[in-house]
């Protein structure tokens, strides 16, 4: 029973930092970003628009869709205290509720995307007057991350191939083999390498992006997906332990503190504090074109 009071410990501080902290941080980058912009520059882009207003009416919305999730995670957590308690509650399907549930939690995030792209598509136009800016000095992944977080997420990769062959002499019921596990995880470094070039060599699209809000936005991307690039084999990898050692039913204790760590890192990507461009060590003047 350890296992079970120990995730009725870990649910509800993952209903904390992704259902309120992380939306109460994003709220506030949000008004940060609008003040710092010109009242000039957005007049100019949104022409008989109050951005600020709209932004406030969006920032109504999207708490009212994190107060909806934080009741249904308050009410799943009751009924995790009920069923739970039984002697044969199944660890299969409260998994599949808690990623269901941690799915539901980034539904706000995904209605923020969808207002961002609806609210340019009608609204925004272009400035005649405004001349582009580009900083010609080349980027590359090490400016970003260190390279001592790349050689973690190599061991990290490495550490998962090895133990995977080990399992394959050890070999439990629904075990894929070493190969097909090996082939996903290097899939999704593969998708994730590939939206991390994506982000850094990617022409900036936003006008009200500055150098070092960009520079800013490229280092909490880099170091995320780093992060996660270090976590998913480890993760995976005390998952196929506990099945060796049946101890399954440790799997939604194990379950939510991932799910907290991705929370920790999503609240880290909206209070990490951007550096100014020369501490950023891209401090060259910008260069019209």
């Amino acid at each position: 029973m350890l296992e079970v009071y120990l995730f009725l410990a870990v649910f509800p501080v993952q209903i904390l930092a992704m259902s309120v902290l992380y939306p109460a941080r994003f709220a506030q980058l949000m008004r940060t970003t609008l003040v710092n912009i010109p009242a000039e520059r957005l007049a100019a882009l949104y022409p008989e628009v109050d951005v600020g207003r709209a932004h406030e009416r969006f920032l109504a919305r999207y708490r009212v869709a994190n107060a909806i999730v934080i009741v249904l995670g308050l009410a799943l957590f009751a009924w995790f205290i009920s069923y739970m308690q039984r002697p044969a509650w199944n660890e299969g399907w409260v998994r599949g509720i808690l990623t269901t549930y941690f799915m539901l939690q980034y539904v706000p995030i995904a209605m923020t995307a969808w207002f961002m792209k609806r609210f340019d598509k009608v609204h925004k136009r272009t400035s005649p007057d405004t001349k582009r800016k580009a900083v010609l000095q080349r980027r590359g992944p090490f400016d970003f991350v260190s390279p001592y977080v790349f050689l973690l997420a190599v061991l990290s990769y490495l550490l998962f191939v090895a133990f995977n062959f080990y399992v394959a002499q050890h070999p439990f019921l629904g075990y894929a083999g070493p190969f097909v596990n090996i082939a996903i995880v290097t899939l999704m470094f593969m998708v994730l390498g590939g939206v991390m070039y994506w982000f850094l060599y990617v022409r900036k699209t936003d006008p009200l992006q500055t150098h070092a809000d960009r520079m800013g936005m490229l280092r909490m991307l880099m170091n995320t997906y780093a992060w996660i690039c270090i976590l998913i084999p480890i993760f995976l990898s005390l998952g196929f332990a506990r099945k060796m050692l049946d101890m399954s039913t440790w799997d939604p204790f194990a379950g939510t503190v991932g799910f907290l760590f991705l929370s920790i890192l999503s609240i880290r990507s909206v209070t990490t504090r951007q550096r100014q461009p020369d501490a950023d060590g891209f401090g060259s003047g910008p260069v019209y074109r």
